[in-house]
């Protein structure tokens, strides 16, 4: 099976052929399709098998398809967006990574991402965020007493 047979953007493919993705995982394979077509998913596996690619790509497939905000061929809209997608990642660390991963699929797509987490000057985030993202990775926040 390859990444064509997903059900991808053109714009996504050709970012992850420069990344030289040449075909998906098992974990992808599984869970792309399902997630495209509305599905939940509970998955699990091994570190390093795809599991960020598992859930960005079509995460990225349907703001494509079913947002207004964003669609192919067109230039990025200026200004506030509704917020398209929240992931939540445990760390800092992990949220910077799945950043990472969310500028690198899309580089190709008119979509803005953001990542936030405490520890840093909050105004910068709170500006970004207010300029408008289609996607917000960020990390929970801890509140001891």
């Amino acid at each position: 099976m390859s990444f064509n047979s997903l059900g991808l953007d053109a714009k996504i493919l050709q970012a992850l052929n420069e990344l030289h993705f040449t075909k998906p995982t098992a974990i992808q394979n599984k869970v792309i399709p399902s997630i495209i077509s509305g599905k939940d998913i509970l998955a699990s596996a091994q570190t390093g098998t795809g599991k960020t690619a598992g859930f960005v790509l079509p995460i990225l497939q349907n703001l494509i398809t079913k947002s207004s905000a964003v669609k192919p061929n067109t230039e990025p809209k200026k200004g506030k967006r509704p917020l398209y997608g929240l992931i939540l990642a445990p760390t800092r660390e992990l949220a910077a990574q799945i950043g990472e991963n969310v500028r690198d699929y899309s580089r190709y797509l008119p979509i803005r991402s953001l990542v936030v987490f405490g520890g840093v000057s909050i105004n910068p985030q709170m500006m970004k965020l207010r300029g408008g993202v289609d996607i917000l990775i960020a990390t929970p926040v801890d509140y001891w007493i």
